[in-house]
Order: structure tokens, then C-alpha cells, then sequence
């Protein structure tokens, strides 16, 4: 009985964690920048879409708002408009990383893992200390079920940028679906105790001691967030999973764990 990928993305790399890693410095060619990434870290994608249109209409050769543009659409599910703003990006800047790291996140939104990879191979040819590129590299392989690679890849990412707590996040739930499900259960709780941590990471850390078998703990933390059928819904999920030991397709295009998605699987079956 296998498990399919069943998770639907919000947004790639604006994952959970401590921090964000949206900011860019100010730029003399891109003066109010800024102003529209602090409106895509506070997920008003609308605004961050008109300011994003505005910066490129005043300078169009600001390439930062094209891929925030880009990434800002995605963020929003116009997954067609992100992926030929991104195409458009490479078009006018073809050493664009960050629209091709873009892309990868496109097609890892329409469960392309091996076509992402394509992308973020060339993103980091273009810019080998790319962390999201690394990130996202590391999640397509995941989808594909090459976890030890997925593993090595998030390393990468946080050794680059060592205050973005969704790459070790990642790694954590990689972990987990891998079997080191102990170790990932430690870096999970340690990250939900951090100040301005997202339900992603507890519903994650859900998820990790659903697949220890220790559902009392996977209730608890699921109340954080989720009503009560929805946690009953999730606990029936994990221990689906656990009757059939399938994990595969637990790896999500963006690593969010299934919330309320007990009874989605059940009538696949």
C-alpha cells in the first residue's frame, strides 16, 4: 500500500523557523525593494505583487524584483504566472540565479522533482553558495527518495547560512522519513522552542513522533495548532503509516506535513 504525495505547497522558501531570509540590502538601481519583500515576509502577496510591479516598471533592469516577483506569484498558487515570470527573468538576466532556483520551486509545486533539480543544478552552477538553491536541491531529491543526498544538501544550505531554521527543519523531517526518527524528534524540539517558530515545524515535530509510535506526543503537540478532529484526523494518518511502515511520498514540495490529511488518504484507498 503506498502513500501518495499527497501535500500541496504554500510557499518554498519562506518555510518555518526563527528567522527570515527574505531582507535583501538596500539597492540604488532597486530603492524601495525592500519595501515590497517586508510585504511578502508578512504575506500580504498582493501588496508584495504590486510593489514587485511597481520596482520593475520604475527600473527594469532590477533583477531582485523580477524573481521576488516571481516567487511572490508562487506564493499566491498562480503557479503559470510564477513560471513565466521566472522564464521572462532568464530571458533578460540568463546568469539569474535566483529565477532559476525560482523555477526549480515551480516545478516542485507541480511535482516535477527531477525537472527542479535541472534548475537548481544550474543555479548553483551560477552561484555555488546559494542556500535556497542547496534547499531546494535537497527537497526534490527527497521526493525522489534519495534521502542521504537530500541530508548532505540542507547541510550545505546551513553552512552557508547558518540563521535560516527552516533548512534544518528540512533536514530533520528528512531525518525522520529516513528512520533516525530520535535524532529528528531533538532538532524538532529544539526549533519549536524558538521565539517566532510556525506551526509547520510543530506539526512536523507531530509527525516525527507519530513515526516514533508515540501518538500521547503527537496529540499534544497537534492541540497546539489544530482542532480536535483534525488532530484525531492526523493521529489516524500516522498510525496508518505505521501499520503499513510506507513512508514513502511523506516528503512534501515544500515539507509541510499533512494537516487534516488522515481522511484524503483514507478515500485514496
Amino acid at each position: 500500500m503506498k502513500i501518495s504525495n499527497i501535500f500541496y505547497i504554500i510557499s518554498f522558501v519562506s518555510l518555518a523557523g526563527c528567522a527570515s531570509d527574505l531582507l535583501s540590502p538596500p539597492s540604488e538601481y532597486c530603492p524601495n525593494l525592500q519595501a515590497a519583500e517586508l510585504a511578502r515576509a508578512r504575506r500580504d502577496i498582493p501588496q508584495a505583487i504590486h510593489d514587485y510591479r511597481g520596482i520593475i516598471k520604475a527600473n527594469p533592469e532590477c533583477e531582485k524584483a523580477y524573481v521576488g516577483l516571481g516567487m511572490s506569484l508562487l506564493d499566491g498558487n498562480s503557479i503559470d504566472e510564477a513560471k513565466n515570470t521566472f522564464n521572462k527573468t532568464i530571458g533578460l538576466f540568463p546568469n539569474s540565479a535566483g529565477a532559476y532556483a525560482g523555477l526549480g520551486a515551480v516545478f516542485l509545486a507541480i511535482d516535477q522533482p527531477e525537472n527542479a533539480i535541472s534548475s537548481y543544478d544550474r543555479a548553483l552552477q551560477i552561484d555555488p553558495r546559494s542556500a535556497k538553491a542547496w534547499n531546494g536541491h535537497g527537497i526534490a531529491k527527497d521526493m525522489l527518495g534519495d534521502h542521504e543526498c537530500a541530508q548532505a544538501n540542507y547541510r550545505a544550505a546551513m553552512e552557508i547560512d547558518p540563521n535560516n531554521p527552516s533548512y534544518e527543519a528540512n533536514l530533520a523531517l528528512s531525518m525522520a522519513i529516513a528512520g533516525n526518527v530520535t535524532e529528528s524528534i531533538h532538532i524538532l524540539e529544539r526549533l519549536s522552542r524558538c521565539p517566532n517558530v510556525t506551526p509547520r515545524v510543530r506539526q512536523n515535530l507531530a509527525l516525527a513522533y507519530g513515526l516514533a509510535g508515540d501518538m500521547r506526543m503527537a496529540k499534544k503537540v497537534g492541540r497546539v495548532d489544530l482542532s480536535d478532529d483534525m488532530v484525531r484526523n492526523n493521529v489516524s494518518y500516522f498510525e496508518a503509516i505505521q501499520q503499513t511502515k510506507e513512508f514513502s511520498g511523506l516528503i512534501s514540495k515544500n515539507h509541510d506535513i499533512p494537516l487534516d490529511e488522515a481522511r484524503k488518504w483514507q478515500e485514496r484507498q
